[in-house]
């Protein structure tokens, strides 16, 4: 397990970026400030378009983030009816387990919001908008609702207490502080339209550059660092009810997100979704089609199927401006298909290690502590195999999260520092 991170590192790597990210905050303030000041306020009223266009660039996507989010479709768990149920959980139920985890974790109980999303990935998020008081009700921990129909109680929990690591502990400075960083983009892009006189014809292609400067520099830690704090905030997860609550949940999420991916790969490779031109509606369609709670590969082929048929029948009289939109799109669509059919070939071809011989009963998955201490011995004797056929297996450092195998051995590396790491914060 050479190539697993050791947990000590990882935090001395976010708090090395927190303490650079700290003295950024300084600087972007006193730029801030500065620009502000040499701007002529009165040039920007009287010629408002570039400034309205840099605004717009800067701001525009975090607000559709934000709107994205604010739409989204979610209850929070303290409004939900007394007759409501995920599965074996109500609103009581989900309280008391948050509470319970907020104890075994030693944190603060800051009415945190909970809420249940209508996802039916195996999934969960956090919230944390930097942006003082505005929006500040989209905060909290998110629970799709597949989670509550597939998962046990202490597996909930562990997700409860992976997603409190992003809230509370392992979250960078530089996140917090993105809209310092956009506006500074802001004022500079203003301030060079300005003084160099640039007309409102080349104006969006410099407003361009800049926005897309300042945007990569407000997300550098975040690129660098995204998988270092999923490794932490799973073993934040795992001091909840330890290592093997932990590892059997992550085995439950790969499963479930490989089968799913077995029907886009399908999709991929055939030509079943040609007539609507759009695989990522498909996709959507089938996503909805499939109903909570547990679902075998032959019922999901069966949804999948079904789906597609009712779309091509809905699709078979195309309008002239979907007709359109598909000839505008067909071309850009088609490489990205092209590039994910060969992916999806690739990772077909790869060998799987057959670990579900190792489960008591082929109908659970639950691995005990011995069974996955062989796990991790296969996976350690057998290191070209990938544990699940899922886009993961290629580990690109791109990806915000680390592969689930790569997850598991960290787990396992790192389980003596469960019981023993309870850090009021690494900031």
């Amino acid at each position: 397990m050479s190539n697993v991170p050791l947990r000590k590192e990882l935090v001395r790597q976010i708090d090395a970026a927190n303490r650079h990210a700290w003295i950024l905050v300084a600087l972007q303030s006193i730029f801030c400030f500065l620009l502000a000041w040499q701007i002529n306020w009165r040039d920007v009223a009287d010629h408002p378009i570039l400034p309205v266009l840099a605004c717009a660039m800067m701001y525009g996507p975090i607000l559709l983030s934000v709107l994205t989010l604010w739409a989204n479709n979610k209850k929070r768990i303290d409004h939900l009816k007394e007759q409501t149920r995920f599965g074996q959980f109500d609103k009581h139920v989900l309280r008391s387990l948050f509470q319970d985890t907020l104890r075994r974790l030693n944190l603060p109980d800051d009415q945190i919001p909970v809420y249940v999303t209508a996802s039916k990935s195996l999934n969960a998020g956090a919230v944390r908008l930097g942006l003082g008081l505005f929006f500040r009700s989209l905060n909290g921990v998110y629970l799709n609702r597949q989670v509550l129909h597939k998962l046990e109680p202490e597996e909930v929990q562990d997700i409860m207490g992976h997603e409190l690591g992003h809230y509370y502990r392992y979250y960078l400075v530089s996140d917090q502080f993105r809209i310092l960083t956009l506006t500074l983009g802001t004022l500079v892009n203003i301030y060079v339209v300005q003084i160099a006189n640039i007309s409102d014809a080349f104006g969006p292609i410099i407003i361009a550059l800049i926005a897309s400067g300042f945007w990569s520099l407000s997300g550098f830690h975040r690129s660098r660092l995204a998988q270092s704090i999923e490794y932490l905030c799973d073993d934040m997860g795992a001091q909840v009810h330890g290592t093997v609550v932990s590892i059997n949940g992550l085995l439950k999420l790969g499963a479930d997100a490989e089968m799913l991916y077995a029907v886009q790969r399908q999709l991929l490779l055939s030509r079943a979704h040609t007539r609507s031109g759009d695989l990522a509606a498909d996709l959507d369609a089938i996503e909805k089609a499939i109903p909570y709670g547990h679902i075998s590969p032959d019922e999901l082929k069966a949804v999948a199927e079904r789906t597609l048929k009712q779309r091509a029948r809905k699709n078979q009289s195309v309008s002239l401006t979907g007709y359109l939109r598909y000839l505008w799109q067909s071309e850009e669509a088609e490489d990205a298909r092209s590039e994910m059919s060969n992916q999806a070939k690739m990772i077909r071809l790869m060998p799987r290690l057959p670990w579900e011989q190792l489960l008591s009963d082929p109908q659970r998955i639950h691995l005990t502590y011995d069974a996955i201490a062989k796990l991790v011995e296969i996976l350690e004797a057998h290191p070209d195999q990938v544990l699940f056929h899922l886009p993961d297996v290629f580990g690109s450092d791109n990806d915000s999260h680390p592969p689930i195998k790569s997850r598991i051995l960290f787990l396992w590396k790192n389980q003596q520092s469960v019981s023993t790491t309870h850090d009021a914060s690494v900031l």
